[in-house]
């Protein structure tokens, strides 16, 4: 019975300390390496460690302090109960991010998502850019034809008998004002672009941008010029919104490749590996880590020596 306790009681006895403290002299069994101390453990050593009880002063009491002094203790009635376990257990565990390229993949995910945003900022700048260039030519198409209807309008009035130069006049005002409505929707599309740019989106600055392409062309058409004339009246647009698009192509690689390096960091995020369990009794004071025992190294060879000395007939 003797030996069977005497493990877990040398284990938590404040007392073994004191003993092993009077205890030391040279030579005697080792209980460490030989640099250290030596201890000489006897039977009525091994045996006071056994009967050792608590003083009076130090074990507890409820309602009055480690002093003695008197206190409201904590379930005291009125109060609010909390009831704890007897063992409290918990597990330690290993972040594997560091050991998976965790660091380096936070790096290039971080740097992706900063390309993407140049790309992105590109991207729209381009497309109102673009916009921009359409109604430039939407507005010199709309000026030539101003100043065509006024020489038509000159023209007749110079001559009020001319029907050919009356409705010469007639057709370049229409055209004129045709190409005032084609300009002005140029612009309504270059204003869309703008507003797009603002939200950071991508694409519908560049349908903007392609929708005020049509509307210039349109203006061209709108004032009597032939398909040819168009395209080269509006040439600059055409190449302003090709660069467009394709800064719209570069900024969705770069938010695909954004994406796709920011699903690898969240893969490897969270990943540990457990270590063990580490449970710890409240009422003997027993702590223990994937089920052994976590004490000083002299209490445990203390505790095996007193257990071979009772043991031993």
């Amino acid at each position: 019975m003797i030996a069977n306790e005497i493990r877990p009681i040398a284990l938590k006895s404040a007392a073994v300390l004191a003993v092993v403290s009077g205890l030391l002299v040279a030579g005697g069994p080792a209980l460490a390496d030989d640099a250290a101390p030596k201890v000489r453990i006897t039977k009525k050593d091994c045996q006071r460690v056994v009967r050792h009880q608590a003083s009076a002063d130090v074990a507890y009491q409820p309602g009055v302090d480690v002093r003695g002094n008197p206190v409201v203790p904590a379930d005291a009635s009125g109060g609010f109960t909390i009831p704890l376990p007897d063992v409290f257990e918990f597990n330690i565990t290993k972040d594997l991010t560091a050991y998976l390229d965790g660091p380096e993949e936070q790096l290039a995910a971080d740097k992706a998502a900063a390309i993407a945003a140049e790309r992105s900022v590109a991207a729209t700048n381009a497309a109102v850019s673009s916009a921009e260039t359409a109604v430039a030519d939407a507005q010199s198409i709309y000026d030539d034809a101003v100043t065509a209807a006024t020489a038509a309008v000159a023209a007749s009035e110079a001559a009020p008998n001319d029907a050919d130069l009356a409705a010469a006049a007639t057709a370049a005002q229409s055209e004129a004002d045709a190409a005032a409505a084609g300009l002005e929707t140029t612009q309504t599309a270059y204003e869309a672009a703008q507003t797009a740019a603002t939200s950071d989106d991508v694409t519908g600055a560049l349908t903007a941008a392609q929708a005020a392409q049509a509307a210039a062309e349109a203006t061209g058409a709108a004032a009597g010029l032939d398909a040819d004339a168009v395209t080269t009246a509006t040439a600059d647009t055409s190449e302003a919104v090709t660069t467009a698009e394709q800064a719209a192509t570069d900024s969705a690689t770069a938010d695909a490749a954004a994406l796709q390096a920011a699903e690898t960091v969240a893969k490897s995020a969270g990943m540990s590996l457990n270590i063990g369990t580490v449970r710890y009794n409240i009422k003997t004071g027993a702590m223990t880590f994937n089920g052994k025992p976590l004490t000083d190294a002299s209490n445990a060879e203390l505790a095996a020596q007193c257990e071979a000395m009772l043991n031993a007939k």
